[in-house]
């Protein structure tokens, strides 16, 4: 009993070392400008996000209550990893002797993936958090199927799917696992009091426009290139260890799963990685889209090693390495003594741009990431815009820039900016070209619709001549031809989503402005460019000068012959 009991004073102390390492390196270390965006997410609390479902704001948000700076925006991120380790232990058959829960804590500690989310705030913080606890409460389900265990379940899906959308895949693989769970009511009652849950998410998705699952389900794609696939299983190998790893897959082919636990295991193993193998043939796969596999994984080592001392021997020897390399890398991190160039160590052009800026409000041109970046470190508000050559994302929703209509303002745009009164600046590892602009006309929210018929073959330099409307949904009046930038039509050529071309359209109406609250119609004609041939879609864009547009309008298809 005394062994046992020294094993448990271990895993607690191992754990609270753990948390403690981690408090110190979140207060330590510069956010990642995803985390950023993050802490942007959390000035807004709401039911969804454009990107990601709520649980990541909201942690920041109680965490900035507690601490503030880096150490507030990641504090409860810090905080659930020892605990979504505890349920672990749980679910390895609480091991207590101390050679056991060593093993146990360092192949945990080995898993690069789960040192850095450890301390960092995203949504994959709270998405571990709640597999463990979502693994663990599934195994009290199938051994005493009754009401405390069903709500839980219920509830930890709803959770799962708050924290990231991919926790939708681990509660299908699991199922998958054990299709007899489909043959007891419970589970039914479990899945539609999660389902009832995570509704007012749903609704937020509908009343948005479902944006979140149009991205990743199709604003994702792009056209297959081999490195997708092969960075995506040399990343698989460098986040779950390349010591160990080798020693997983031998354990995976030489071992059968025992029992319904492990059979789950093996089914998020082999389906997580062959769904984003799939995926990989559609565009870039995200390292941490398989972060939740790092517990099966620890879970079927660890088992290996209490029934194999040379193979524990081997996983305790490479668990050491690893931790010390991730160690040095960690500290690195925090104080940055080799001048690593990382995303961790760059907010230096956050003050240099600000100097630069003085008085004015900054507006960033085609990034979430700088702007979020920018607003934490300067303590100012800062607002970004998107055109059909970015992705969209939460600052399309928010739609703050509107707030800048008919103000100076200074645009720090891409290096891509075609423009001759600008001025490319130079700043700490970072660049943008810089134009100071007077009267800004905000129109991001305007809506444009075609005419019924366009006629769907076009011939080069063919002039298309066409009436068309603009609806102007804002408080304020729209001036095409005021302020530094005046906003110029754009017709916008696409193909397969990938924009080809955009010419100017010359735009015909008295005056030419829209007024708030009210639809405009105008005459437009535009020649089509001699550079395009074959079938495209069309739409109708606004820009400001020299700027590329936005889709404003439906698409329809068209040929160019």
């Amino acid at each position: 009993m005394g062994r046992q009991d020294s094993g448990k004073q271990w895993l607690g102390g191992l754990l609270v070392a753990w948390a403690l390492v981690n408090f110190f390196q979140a207060a330590l270390t510069e956010l990642d400008p995803d985390e950023a965006y993050y802490w942007m997410y959390s000035l807004e609390l709401g039911w969804g996000y454009f990107d990601h479902p709520p649980a990541v704001a909201l942690m920041i948000r109680a965490g900035t209550l507690i601490f503030s700076g880096e150490l507030g925006v990641r504090f409860w991120f810090v905080l659930l990893q020892p605990f979504s380790f505890y349920f672990i232990w749980l679910l390895a058959g609480k091991p207590s002797q101390k050679r056991d829960v060593l093993t146990f804590i360092g192949l945990l500690a080995a898993i690069p993936i789960l040192e850095a989310y450890g301390f960092v705030a995203t949504p994959d913080g709270p998405l571990l958090f709640f597999t463990a606890v979502f693994l663990w409460l599934y195994r009290q389900f199938l051994k005493e199927e009754g009401w405390l265990y069903t709500v839980l379940l219920g509830a930890c899906m709803a959770a799962l799917l708050y924290s990231k959308y991919h926790g939708v895949l681990l509660i299908f693989f699991v199922l998958l696992s054990n299709l007899s769970l489909l043959r007891r009511p419970a589970f039914y009652l479990a899945s539609a009091f999660g389902f009832f849950l995570f509704l007012p998410h749903l609704f937020w998705q509908y009343e948005h426009g479902f944006p979140s699952f149009l991205y990743h389900l199709q604003g994702r794609d792009d056209v297959y290139q081999l490195k997708y696939t092969t960075t995506y299983l040399l990343n698989q190998l460098a986040i779950f260890n390349p010591f160990l790893f080798p020693m997983l897959a031998w354990v995976l082919w030489k071992r059968r799963p025992e029992g319904t636990m492990e059979r789950a295991y093996r089914f998020l193993l082999y389906g997580f990685w062959a769904f984003f193998f799939y995926t990989s043939f559609k565009g870039h796969v995200e390292p941490q889209w398989t972060a939740v596999l790092s517990f099966p994984i620890v879970l079927a080592l660890f088992k290996e090693c209490r029934q194999n001392p040379a193979f524990a021997r081997w996983a305790r020897i490479f668990s050491l390495v690893t931790i010390f390399l991730l160690l040095a890398a960690r500290l690195e991190l925090a104080f940055n003594w080799t001048g690593l160039k990382s995303e961790f160590h760059r907010r230096q052009w956050v003050y240099e741009l600000q100097e630069q800026a003085g008085k004015y409000p900054v507006l960033f041109h085609n990034t979430y990431r700088d702007v979020s970046k920018y607003s934490f470190y300067s303590g100012r508000k800062a607002y970004a815009f998107s055109d059909i050559e970015y992705r969209p994302n939460q600052f399309d929703i928010w739609d703050w820039e509107q707030e800048l209509h008919n103000k100076t303002v200074l645009l720090a745009a891409q290096n891509s900016w075609q423009c001759e009164s600008c001025q490319q600046v130079e700043f700490t590892r970072k660049s943008f070209k810089l134009q100071v602009l007077d009267s800004l006309q905000v129109f991001g929210r305007v809506q444009g619709f075609l005419p019924g018929r366009l006629g769907e073959n076009w011939k080069i330099d063919q002039r298309i001549d066409f009436s068309l409307k603009f609806f102007n949904p804002y408080s304020h009046d729209i001036d095409f031809k005021k302020g530094t930038l005046p906003i110029t039509g754009r017709g916008v050529f696409l193909r397969d989503g990938v924009p080809q071309s955009y010419p100017l359209v010359q735009l015909s109406g008295r005056p030419l402005a829209l007024p708030a609250g009210d639809t405009t119609a105008f005459e437009a004609q535009f020649s089509v460019p001699d550079s395009l041939a074959g079938a495209y879609q069309f739409g109708i864009g606004l820009s400001w000068d020299g700027l590329p547009p936005d889709v404003k309008s439906e698409l329809v298809e068209v040929r160019v012959e």
